[in-house]
């Protein structure tokens, strides 16, 4: 026997060696997903008894803000006053100090944190029924088909033909049963960490004018905007410049309010707008380009750097699966809803952060992401509303309008927001105004946050804390099950790619002829 046929019997048997291991593996991790299915639908059927118990806690909590809305909308109570945004000097009043009053939320603010199921999880805790090549995070509008990889990595490991998903189970951003396949790979633009700026543009002009929240230093040429409806999408800042605008102005030596041409800071933009509008937030940033993936399915909401899952359409599970990978980093965690079941661990919260989800490099020591189920926020109200006047205050001759949230008016006064400032607020409620309506909404107060307190709402929790602690102890058991399953998962690919490595070498000794090799002299 010829040194050729030694070495290609050895790497024979290790081949044959190599399939044997692989497929006893992926028996044993059949069976394995079996008893992991199993314990899923326990901890799906009890996730199941918790969102009803959390929407009743949750509407009681709402219920307290739209008890407080009914008062404000029933102009029972006022949630405005006058803040002073800015102090500059301007050509009205021949450059000296004028101050810029923006009609803003007032100080009765309450919140109200709401419950929710958080879950985190690890890369194990999967479906090891499909191949999962990848998790990221994306962006994506409504009607898109042009989805941007936020993630580290781009589209790396992608491959046309693949599979997205918003979720394994109850996709939401994609058509349940029409989920989109990766057609093709390109770049998309997004607008980066942005500024708001309140302010006002016409119809048919590229000024932005700078009236309100917000000031335009900091602003760079080039930055990107965004204001849906108004400007065209792929709008930029030009150029900063000043613009002429009509506002209320208040005179604090004469006491009267006139109109007056107020020369304030503006955006000039790339497009001129398509529509007016007034006492409007546009946000300003930097337009990052991304790698993006272009689907054949378009979204049917927006997903902002939400996290989105590519499967690979195989009959071989371990095709493809890069067995380096860290089956711990990243977690993801975020907010159960209808996505019963997932997670090696949940917890109920009631912190009032937003309900992501956000990836979070537990592993690296990375400080764990603000998750909850968000909050519900209502105004107490006060009995003074924010009014602006024309005419002479002191001669007793002016004529006052109820403000509204966002408008602006200047003034040589600096007092105008203190208590005794009667030229600018009113105790007298606009119309309508029915003081037994008042009387109906101060009782449906009383009745909500009755309903809402702690007392009451305490049973409610017991309950849903002891069924997500019944959940918990099966998802410790799962999770070590899903642990030796992701092992065996990454023994089965790495045995693969030992196969394709032996037949590729015994390809290449057994195509050629190594005869002079074997006679020949060293």
């Amino acid at each position: 026997m010829t040194l050729k046929n030694d070495i290609l019997k050895d790497l024979r048997e290790k081949l044959k060696n190599s399939r044997n291991t692989r497929d006893s593996v992926l028996d044993q991790l059949t069976l394995m997903d079996v008893q992991i299915d199993q314990i899923d639908k326990l901890i799906r059927r009890i996730d199941k008894k918790i969102p009803p118990i959390l929407d009743t806690i949750n509407s009681r909590l709402t219920e307290v803000k739209n008890a407080y809305d009914n008062r404000i909308n029933l102009n029972c109570r006022s949630d405005l006053k006058w803040e002073l945004t800015v102090t500059q000097g301007n050509k009205a009043t021949g450059g000296s100090p004028i101050n810029t009053y923006t009609c803003v939320k007032n100080d009765t603010r309450e919140q109200r944190n709401l419950y929710g199921q958080k879950y985190y999880r690890k890369p194990l805790n999967r479906d090891f029924g499909s191949n999962l090549i990848k998790e990221f995070t994306g962006t994506i509008k409504d009607q898109s088909k042009t989805l941007a990889v936020v993630s580290v990595g781009g589209t790396n490991s992608i491959r046309v033909g693949d599979i997205i998903t918003d979720d394994i189970d109850s996709p939401e951003i994609f058509t349940v049963g029409d989920l989109p396949k990766v057609v093709g790979f390109g770049t998309t633009s997004i607008i980066g960490v942005t500024t708001t700026l309140g302010g006002s543009i016409g119809v048919g002009s590229d000024h932005f004018i700078n009236v309100g929240i917000g000031t335009t230093l900091g602003i760079n040429v080039g930055a990107a905007v965004s204001l849906p409806g108004i400007l065209p999408e792929g709008t930029t800042v030009t150029g900063i410049g000043t613009a002429d605008v009509i506002v209320p102005l208040y005179d604090d030596d004469a006491g009267t309010f006139t109109n007056t041409v107020v020369n304030q800071s503006s955006l000039i933009l790339s497009n001129v707008a398509l529509a007016t509008t007034s006492n409007q937030e546009i946000f300003v940033g930097n337009l990052i380009t991304l790698p993006s993936l272009l689907l054949d399915e378009r979204a049917v909401q927006d997903s902002i750097n939400g996290t989105f899952s590519v499967i690979r359409s195989t009959l071989e599970i371990d095709s493809d699966f890069d067995y380096n990978k860290s089956p711990l980093d990243p977690v993801t965690v975020g907010i159960i809803g209808s996505k019963r079941g997932i997670g090696h661990k949940t917890e109920i919260v009631n912190n009032g952060h937003p309900p992501g989800p956000k990836q979070w490099k537990e592993q690296h020591g990375d400080p764990e992401p603000n998750i909850g189920a968000g909050n519900v926020v209502y105004y107490e109200g006060v009995a003074s509303w924010p009014v602006v006047a024309s005419g002479s205050v002191r001669g007793g001759s002016a004529t006052f309008s109820y403000a509204v949230e966002g408008q602006v008016l200047v003034s040589t006064s600096s007092t105008l927001t203190s208590s005794n400032a009667t030229a600018t607020n009113s105790i007298v409620p606009p119309t309508p105004f029915d003081a037994n309506d008042c009387n109906d909404a101060d009782a449906r107060i009383a009745t909500a946050e009755a309903a809402a307190s702690v007392s009451a709402l305490q049973p409610f929790v017991d309950e849903i804390n002891e069924l997500n602690d019944l959940s918990a102890a099966l998802r410790r058991v799962r999770d070590k099950k899903e642990l030796q399953a992701y092992g065996m998962l990454q023994g089965a690919a790495y045995q693969k790619s030992e196969i394709n490595e032996i037949k590729g070498q015994i390809d290449e000794i057994d195509s050629k002829d190594l005869t002079e090799y074997e006679e020949g002299d060293d």
